[in-house]
């Protein structure tokens, strides 16, 4: 069982966004995906229970229900995306510290450059506990255009400052916008199939490691029980 949290002390970077989407993503690959949901906003449980209802969602946002929450998904779940809130606190690194994978949506901006140094503090803090196993991040770029310089640059500091950055990104669509209550990926207009891009690009390249594990780990169980 995985754990893919998105985590961003700074709001507006499309973090609810993407975790639905990622969920959706997930549920419409016939992957057995729960949803934790740690923001008391609820922006994404609302999300999904009008998008998916069959998808599982638990509101959790104290540190021991989040905790319950994780035990409880993980008994019926392969993978758990979790949100957490647009700001610092129980919450936000509670499941930081219980997630496998952290993805960590930032805007072409310096405020954004500021606000990921909060962000990316308790993922190095589980790093250190687990010896460095867990969790992986991926800083993904969102609003971006096509040729912008400061996407280009700021794609350079981060390097230079050796944090891992997903080579796929997250443009400026108005499908992204207007997806609330459902996914790009599941729409057919011309903008949203161009949104659809991005995200399967997207989580093809941050995800490859995890489906293969679940993968592998299926089949093992398959032939253990005849």
């Amino acid at each position: 069982m995985i754990v893919v949290a998105f985590a961003n002390q700074k709001g507006g970077v499309s973090k609810s966004t993407l975790a639905c989407h990622l969920a959706i993503y997930l549920f419409d690959r016939a992957i057995p995906v729960g949803f934790l949901d740690t923001d008391e906003q609820q922006t994404s449980a609302r999300w999904l229970k009008n998008a998916e209802p069959k998808l599982r969602v638990i509101v959790a946002s104290e540190v021991d229900a989040i905790r319950k929450a994780k035990l409880e998904l993980s008994k019926s779940c392969d993978i758990i995306v979790a949100d957490s809130p647009g700001s610092g606190g129980d919450a936000s690194h509670s499941i930081t510290m219980l997630a496998d994978l952290v993805i960590v949506p930032l805007q072409p901006s310096k405020p954004d450059l500021r606000a990921i140094t909060d962000s990316l503090k308790y993922v190095r803090l589980a790093q250190e506990m687990s010896g460095g196993k867990r969790p992986r991040v991926f800083l993904v770029l969102t609003f971006t255009a096509k040729g912008d310089v400061k996407t280009r640059m700021l794609r350079h500091e981060l390097a230079s400052m050796g944090l891992p950055v997903a080579s796929s990104e997250i443009r400026r669509l108005n499908a992204f916008r207007d997806a609330c209550d459902s996914a790009v990926t599941r729409q057919s207009t011309r903008e949203a199939l161009e949104a659809s891009k991005d995200i399967n690009r997207l989580f093809e390249e941050i995800l490859v490691g995890c489906l293969e594990r679940i993968s592998v780990t299926n089949e093992q169980s398959e032939v253990l029980n005849g």
